[in-house]
């Protein structure tokens, strides 16, 4: 299905007034089937002015970043310094049913403030898109990637512990962010489906953040650590273990990690090895099957590492992963866009499509198509020409009368029934959305297979409810015990997918077909179904049996060859990417795909690759490539359109903060702040140009002011002159950070096993519907009798009889 009509969000009415940290959530909504409509100033967009530019010279249309984040959009030039075109606005909100913007507290433009709008318009969805929230301590500071990167915590774990920490080279809070307010956007919608209210969205690019940190801020509640940059090892005890290689054109992730998961894959290189002659008695002469690379000394993890990095340097990065698809490693390369762009597997998915790029030019270019299996943009849509629209097309047709039995103050999917067949990160993040706005969510397990997060516990206790890791992801859900090995289990499955409105399994593609719950078998028993398989590569593709975690996501990505310094090899970015980035777009998907059902009573299939998702944000990566030829690879924390634009060293061990200068005004306030010296009066660093030029000096320079200087306390007076500045918080400064206080991120409770803890938000408020903690992660196996009983209506005899004879457990 590829007409509007047809698309889950025909007939929804946006106005899109963000800046560059918001531009793509309009752009998803806009693949999605929505009317969106960007307000510019007089001029443009600030970003339309931002190279690289398709065919090299300057265009207000041919900029990558413009382009691909603003597809399938209209333009409407506002001036909001001037009353009639403030009025003019407030005429299309009247019309919307949607309004997203992006600027601090008291920097919003004239006539954007979410409780006016919605005075105009009681039924419309504002959703703001900023570094710290709309409200609190830190609301009206100044931010950017950078900064709100750095207030997260996620900045300081990345890197080398020798240098400053690193940031990816692209705006990877840009891309959660906008599918965080995406998902934001579709809840208020599905609330408003029930209530005929609109109400406020709130997304903190700084919270939001915290989630690629993998539950590490909770987790330094509960133990008391700060954390530390162990660049492209793993940090495990006193040792470091190596985790990305260089090979003969690039480097590739693998990981010397234990487990079951990783030992088949550490068995399999060293008989490869053993092929070659390469695999000396240090690894051929290992029993592997005990290996456990948490009791290794350093010698130890060094003596087993040396013949593997030898190895490596003497393959290709294709060479390496032609190996890893054919003996099923856990090896990934560090993709540039050369490799992405040129992936068999995308190809195989057609996941690229090509469209006119530049308007008045035939040159087309593969963009990104979707994040997930489901009707998305049509081919040929475009970014929009300034101006090109007066104000919505088409008549809204996306309202619906409210459904009836919606209860106050209950959450937004109070009623909504999730089965989860999930384990790790990616499916049981997704199903959290859902859980802490009431749904009531079922996760199936099994003492023979249990979430794998459950073996992750450093307690000593070998209990697998004690893993805080686990108890820190997953509050508000059920665990019903269901061994699928039983021949009576996969009709007991059947029985729960009945009851269920949405179904989740991130199992190796498969695996449901094996069981005959695959969607193909099941969709004409369940026509309302909505079920969503996400794995690393999807259901198809020559590749889908690829095994691996988010490291080799990010890896295949692109997001590990982006982050770090250019005189040294990648960096995982700290949690990495696609653990993190794919929940939040298979949520997308799955509220898009609950919207289509509301209209229409069709269920749907989402296939999301969790590669795709992360792929699909880096969008103006690969189309520059695609149209110079030239690369764009690891910068450290610098970037081409600010200057200084970094993180610089302040008094204390390990303290830093983050600064970045956006234009000339800003590079004059911060002269000011400086006191003036008599380097930073130099006419050459007035200009954008001369501070790109003179960059290496100006931060040697900039970093010496800084250095004796406490960073809380710099950055505080940064913001009062009016300069995006941030301390590099470590993990105990995001325990303890007030505007994170403010917005309730920590929520304490108290686990039977594991004890007093604290779990974590995501990354929106709901001004209609607070999220509710309301159970602790839950014991494996332990909300049986309430699950099957309870909710699916089994009888006590059979569930007793199901229980003695093991189906259960």
């Amino acid at each position: 299905m590829t007409q509007n009509a047809q698309r889950a969000l025909a007939g929804l009415r946006v106005l899109d007034l963000t800046d560059e940290s918001g531009h793509l959530a309009g752009r998803i909504l806009a693949d999605l089937g929505a009317e969106v409509l960007k307000v510019e100033p007089p001029g443009g967009d600030a970003t339309r002015q931002r190279g690289p530019f398709i065919g090299g010279e300057p265009h207000p249309e041919a900029g990558v970043q413009w382009i691909a984040r603003n597809l399938g959009k209209r333009s409407v030039v506002l001036d909001l310094a001037q009353p009639a075109d403030v009025e003019r606005l407030h005429g299309l909100a009247r019309q919307a049913d949607v309004l997203v913007y992006s600027a601090p507290t008291g920097r919003a433009p004239r006539g954007v403030e979410p409780q006016a709008l919605q005075a105009l318009n009681p039924a419309l969805i504002v959703c703001s898109i900023t570094p710290y929230g709309t409200s609190g301590p830190k609301a009206a500071l100044r931010g950017s990637d950078l900064t709100a990167l750095a207030a997260s915590g996620n900045l300081f774990m990345t890197g080398d512990a020798d240098r400053a920490p690193v940031r990816c080279s692209l705006p990877v809070t840009h891309y959660h962010g906008a599918a965080e307010a995406v998902v934001g956007i579709l809840f208020a919608l599905w609330h408003r489906d029930r209530t005929g209210a609109g109400q406020h969205v709130d997304v903190a690019l700084q919270e939001l953040m915290l989630m690629p940190n993998m539950t590490h801020p909770a987790q330094a509640w509960v133990q008391g650590y700060r954390g530390q940059r162990s660049g492209n090892f793993n940090r495990v005890g006193d040792t470091v273990q190596q985790e990305i290689w260089p090979c003969k054109d690039g480097f590739v992730s693998f990981a010397l990690r234990g487990g079951p998961a990783r030992i088949p894959g550490l068995i399999a290189v060293t008989k490869w090895m053993d092929e070659e002659g390469m695999a000396p008695p240090v690894l051929k002469d290992r029993d592997w099957s005990k290996y456990n690379n948490n009791v290794l000394s350093q010698p130890e993890v060094d003596a087993i590492a040396a013949p593997f990095a030898a190895f490596f340097k003497t393959k290709t990065m294709q060479e390496l992963y032609d190996a890893a698809c054919s003996r099923r490693l856990m090896l990934a390369p560090a993709n540039t866009e050369r490799e992405v762009l040129a992936s068999r597997q995308l190809a195989a998915r057609a996941y690229f499509t090509e469209r006119t790029a530049v308007a008045g030019s035939e040159q087309r270019l593969p963009f990104p198509a979707r994040f997930a299996e489901f009707p998305l943009a049509a081919i040929g849509e475009r970014a929009p020409t300034l101006n090109d629209a007066t104000g919505f097309a088409t008549a809204g047709t996306f309202a619906q009368p409210p459904a009836s039995g919606a209860t106050a103050g209950a959450g937004i999917f109070q009623g909504l029934r999730v089965l989860e067949f999930g384990a790790g990160a990616a499916a049981p993040l997704a199903t959290r959305y859902f859980a802490d706005q009431g749904a009531t969510v079922i996760k199936i397990e099994s003492r023979q297979r249990p979430d794998f997060l459950r073996t992750l516990r450093d307690d000593g206790s070998g209990k697998l409810d004690s893993s805080l890791f686990f108890a820190c992801i997953n509050p508000n859900k059920l665990s019903a015990g269901l061994n699928m090995k039983d021949p009576h289990a996969v009709g007991l499955a059947k029985r729960l997918v009945g009851w269920a409105d949405l179904v989740i399994e991130n199992f190796a593609p498969g695996v449901m077909q094996k069981w005959g719950l695959d969607y193909a078998t099941i969709k004409d028993e369940f026509p309302g179904l909505i079920m969503i398989s996400t794995c690393l590569w999807g259901q198809t593709g020559p590749e889908r049996a690829y095994p691996g975690f988010g490291g080799q996501g990010s890896a295949l990505a692109g997001f590990n060859y982006l982050t770090g310094w250019p005189d040294r090899e990648p960096l995982g970015p700290f949690g990495t990417i696609t653990d993190s980035i794919s929940p939040r777009y298979g949520v997308v998907a799955i509220g898009a795909a609950l919207l289509h059902r509301a209209r229409t009573g069709a269920g749907a299939y989402l296939d999301v690759s969790q590669v795709e998702t992360g792929v699909y944000g880096l969008g103006e990566w690969l189309l520059g490539y695609a149209a110079s030829g030239r690369t764009f690879g690891r910068v450290g924390n610098r970037s081409p359109h600010a200057a200084p634009h970094g993180v610089f060293p302040c008094a204390g061990a390990d303290k830093w903060i983050a600064l970045a200068i956006h234009d000339d005004a800003d590079w004059r306030r911060l002269v000011q702040a400086m006191g003036e010296p008599a380097w930073a009066t130099a006419a050459e660093l007035a200009t954008l140009d001369g501070r790109l030029r003179a960059v290496e000096s100006l931060e040697r320079e900039v970093a010496a002011w800084t250095a004796p200087q406490d960073a809380a306390a710099l950055a505080a007076a940064l913001q009062t002159a009016g300069i995006d500045a941030a301390a590099v918080a470590d993990m105990q400064d995001v325990v303890h950070d007030p505007q994170l206080a403010h917005r309730g991120h920590f929520t304490e409770m108290i686990h039977p096993v594991v004890g007093r803890y604290v779990v974590e938000a995501m990354g929106a408020r709901y001004s209609a519907a607070p999220m509710q903690f309301t159970r602790p992660a839950p014991l494996l196996g332990g909300d049986s009798h309430e699950a099957y009983c309870d909710l699916l209506g089994m009888s006590e005899a059979e569930f007793a009889e199901l229980s003695a004879a093991g189906v259960l457990r």
